[in-house]
């Protein structure tokens, strides 16, 4: 299966980044509400069983998202979801760091050029 990344490069499909990212959330929440190992197992074997020979990254994230609260682990769910909203954030802020570094770069060509 390939999944689509953000930037529309499609790459292998990889069941370990899965499995980190639900692993990173589980240490922000109690015990309790932590996914198991056969939780995660669930749920990678859900995403592969879809059967799918492409897929994008943001839908992979979405079925990891409600993956989680179909076995009730809400409070995990919440966590993956800021989790990704923070990244997305960050992303964004990048997109127009450069951005604004390549109007910076431009005009200063061009006034060095005048």
């Amino acid at each position: 299966m390939k999944v689509i990344k953000r930037d529309g490069r499609a790459v292998d499909y990889d069941r370990a980044k899965i499995k980190a990212a639900i692993e990173l959330a589980n240490q922000e929440v109690r015990q309790k509400e932590r996914a198991t190992k056969e939780d995660i197992k669930e749920i990678i074997n859900y995403i592969e069983g879809l059967d799918k020979k492409r897929i994008l990254v943001e839908d992979i994230q979405d079925i990891i998202e409600e993956r989680l609260m179909a076995i009730g682990r809400f409070a995990l769910a919440k966590t993956y979801i800021i989790y990704r909203y923070t990244r997305e954030v960050a992303r964004k802020q990048i997109e127009d760091d450069e951005s604004i570094l390549r109007v910076l770069k431009t005009e200063n060509e061009y006034a060095n050029a005048v």
